[in-house]
């Protein structure tokens, strides 16, 4: 097998090739011919309408290594939407997608992450295109999303889930992803003790548990009576010994009277009359968070539907404000830089805006978009507007405009800039 036009991989490993792979290396490498409509302010949220081949070229001299997140949502529907028509064969498909990704990856600071949505079709060409440009071992994570529940189409199966691929610059300086403790979970910590003024409410956990057959210690423990006990088969404890230590000085030990423990006495080989218990306190619990699952029903498109119906934004198939946001909770804090190249309805300003002011951030964003005519019969065109960009501008200005009724010193104004192809005034 030949080498890769990139160089990312060595001789004799696996790749993606399709006719046209060489041009769309060689277009993502080009010099950028286009330019802006007027210089890219220092600050502030910016809102592009061309190309995004030509954006991130145009965006790399300021922005090479600043953007932390990057969210992108390609045209890959079967169908014929209203606005976005999905005009890529494979072929095609592979060469966009190529000819923008390779670009992206020096936009990312060196922990930044690019999210991508996707749906089965081209899952398998998205894997391997990514899989080149940001290595294997960059994938972050696979998010299956449940779309809808109600669906009878397809032909043998019922399609509704769709993806979000996430690839990281480089995976190891990206910190674990966590999220709050659901309520189920919170609601689960009870017991209070002496030290419920610093730790909070606990709950109690076996110190031994049958599923754990390695990873642990295995050592006597002495009760109050004096017995020791141990588990059972050979199996270890959760903790080992100088961490039991530990909490035994710090009050996170429980010792139970038992007539079923599973544990066994040390000496006789008998069961123990005790069983032994862990408190697990909240506040420390919330601390270090949850870790995130790779399957959701969170975020099901008619989110999306009922968002856009209260904005007055007509746009079909947009993704879910509270998806974005929930991505770049994880992603993102403070000043960080948010770009989308495929902006579509401007759900990705949206969900910045509206996270910003759930957390007091002040992330930006930068929003990409092709200038599409929207189809003469359809309810857009009716409604006055004649792209893509109109709607998208106009949903960051509701948006912006109903958030700021709640949170008044939000920063919700964006510049807007045309990119000119070459002889363009």
């Amino acid at each position: 097998m030949q080498k890769s036009p990139t160089g990312a991989f060595p001789e004799g490993e696996p790749a993606l090739y399709w006719e046209g792979k060489q041009e769309a290396f060689a277009a993502a490498q080009s010099p950028c011919t286009a330019k802006l409509s007027a210089p890219l302010p220092e600050q502030g949220n910016l809102y592009l309408e061309g190309d995004c081949l030509d954006a991130v070229k145009l965006l790399r001299e300021r922005y090479a290594g600043r953007i932390r997140m990057v969210y992108l949502d390609p045209p890959y529907n079967t169908g014929s939407l209203h606005v976005y028509h999905d005009r890529f064969g494979k072929a095609d498909w592979c060469s966009m997608m190529y000819a923008r990704l390779l670009p992206v990856r020096d936009l990312l600071t060196e922990d930044g992450v690019v999210f991508i949505s996707i749906g089965e079709q081209q899952l398998h060409m998205l894997l391997c295109l990514c899989d080149e440009i940001f290595r294997p071992e960059n994938r972050l994570a696979l998010l299956h999303r449940v779309t809808k529940k109600s669906s009878n189409n397809g032909d043998h199966f019922s399609p509704c889930v769709d993806y979000v691929l996430m690839y990281a610059r480089d995976a190891a300086l990206v910190p674990p992803y966590t999220v709050p403790l659901p309520e189920e979970i919170v609601s689960r910590y009870k017991r209070t003790d002496e030290h419920v003024a610093q730790r909070g409410p606990y709950q109690e956990v076996s110190l031994y548990m049958s599923a754990l057959k390695h990873g642990g210690s295995r050592y006597p423990i002495t009760c109050p009576d004096g017995s020791r006990v141990i588990p059972p088969d050979h199996k270890p404890w959760r903790w080992n010994e100088a961490t039991f230590r530990k909490g035994l000085s710090e009050g996170r030990i429980v010792f139970k009277a038992s007539r079923r423990s599973p544990l066994r006495d040390a000496d006789t080989g008998q069961r123990a009359k005790w069983n032994l218990y862990t408190k697990m306190y909240l506040s420390e619990r919330q601390q270090s968070g949850l870790q995130p699952k790779n399957f959701t029903e969170a975020f099901p498109n008619t989110l999306a539907t009922h968002e856009l119906r209260r904005l007055g934004i007509p746009f079909d198939f947009a993704k879910p404000v509270s998806l974005i946001a929930y991505l770049a909770r994880l992603q993102t804090a403070g000043e960080d830089i948010v770009l989308d190249l495929f902006s579509g309805s401007g759900t990705t300003a949206h969900a910045v805006m509206q996270l910003n002011a759930e957390d007091g951030g002040h992330r930006r964003f930068i929003l990409v978009q092709l200038p599409e005519p929207t189809a003469p019969d359809s309810r857009a065109a009716q409604m006055g507007f004649s792209d893509l960009c109109e709607i998208g501008k106009e949903r960051i200005r509701r948006a912006g405009e109903q958030l700021r009724q709640q949170y008044p010193e939000l920063e919700t104004d964006f510049t807007v800039l045309r990119i000119l192809k070459e002889g363009e005034d």
